[in-house]
């Protein structure tokens, strides 16, 4: 009987997406998205979103969920992903999660206590008052004094995100257990490879991702609604291309802090997920072929 779930950890741009495609394929099962950007439908282009031909190869589960005008908390999350596995299980196949948001991937793997609780409006409310009085730089420190842990994987720059998180620490919203892996449901493996060459791959990304539509990709979410503020636009690079396009700055400075931003962020994954980790199996993309790293993983998998 299948009790265990696959789990694919690792940078931006160390080719999950593409090994857990040709993993689930050789396996025949699905593939379960953990990474927050992937959730909003029409945010493709800028969150390296997997092709609607990708996604009829293999069935991918939790993405295009919601429109980007909506929230989606961390405990609903782990509600449906939990769900997702429990059927996939049934059907006695094997789940493989896949994806670079930590914090997501951590809660739903460690079984994070996440108890639902309403907005506190009034907080959010005083809160609000201290960024518009001092500062989002402000409001930031006061954030990493107060609670440090809710600061990794987060954009500082972003008052929406900031008040979030300050409120999952008020109200102890967020808490793991003593257990990082309770009974062993899930095996993790790491993509990894040199710092210098992930920098070069991230940058050759992103300027792809610019010449493959993704400016046009934000006028037309700014076309039907979207609030250049909100939670779907805290995603990496839309908020740049937005000043781009409301010609604050010119397409290169654009690009420019995308790319600083998204280093940033790699720094964070690996924060999440640590190359010490004795719970991880890291692979080097650069020592192993991609089959290879699939023949590995399924080959210990079955031994475990």
């Amino acid at each position: 009987m299948i009790s265990k779930s696959i789990v694919i950890v690792g940078p931006t741009a160390s080719g999950k997406t593409d090994l857990s495609i040709e993993l689930a394929k050789r396996i025949g099962s699905s593939i379960i998205n953990t990474d927050s950007r992937l959730f909003y439908k029409n945010l493709d282009i800028g969150t390296g979103k997997p092709s609607k031909p990708q996604r009829s190869e293999v069935k991918h589960y939790l993405v295009d969920i919601i429109d980007p005008i909506d929230d989606f908390s961390i405990s609903e999350f782990v509600k449906k992903a939990s769900k997702v596995i429990s059927q996939i299980i049934s059907d006695r196949k094997i789940p493989i999660l896949v994806g670079g948001s930590g914090q997501y991937t951590k809660a739903l793997i460690e079984g994070w206590d996440i108890p639902e609780v309403p907005p506190d409006i009034e907080l959010r409310k005083s809160l609000q008052e201290i960024i518009d009085s001092k500062g989002v730089d402000f409001f930031y420190k006061k954030l990493e004094k107060d609670f440090p842990k809710n600061i990794l994987n987060i954009d500082r720059k972003n008052p929406r995100r900031l008040i979030r998180a300050y409120e999952l620490g008020k109200n102890n919203i967020v808490r793991a257990p003593k257990s990082k892996n309770p009974s062993n449901l899930f095996k993790l493996y790491g993509l990894t490879l040199d710092r210098k060459i992930l920098y070069s791959r991230i940058d050759e990304r992103i300027d792809k991702m610019i010449d493959g539509g993704w400016v046009e990709e934000v006028k037309k979410l700014i076309d039907q609604g979207c609030d250049p503020m909100g939670n779907s636009f805290s995603s990496i690079g839309y908020r740049e291309i937005y000043s781009y396009i409301m010609g604050i700055i010119n397409l290169e400075e654009s690009k420019s802090i995308i790319k600083k931003k998204t280093r940033n962020l790699v720094r964070h994954q690996y924060n999440w997920f640590r190359l010490n980790d004795p719970e991880i199996t890291w692979f080097d993309i650069n020592s192993y072929s991609q089959d290879k790293i699939v023949s590995q993983i399924v080959e210990d998998f079955n031994e475990n």
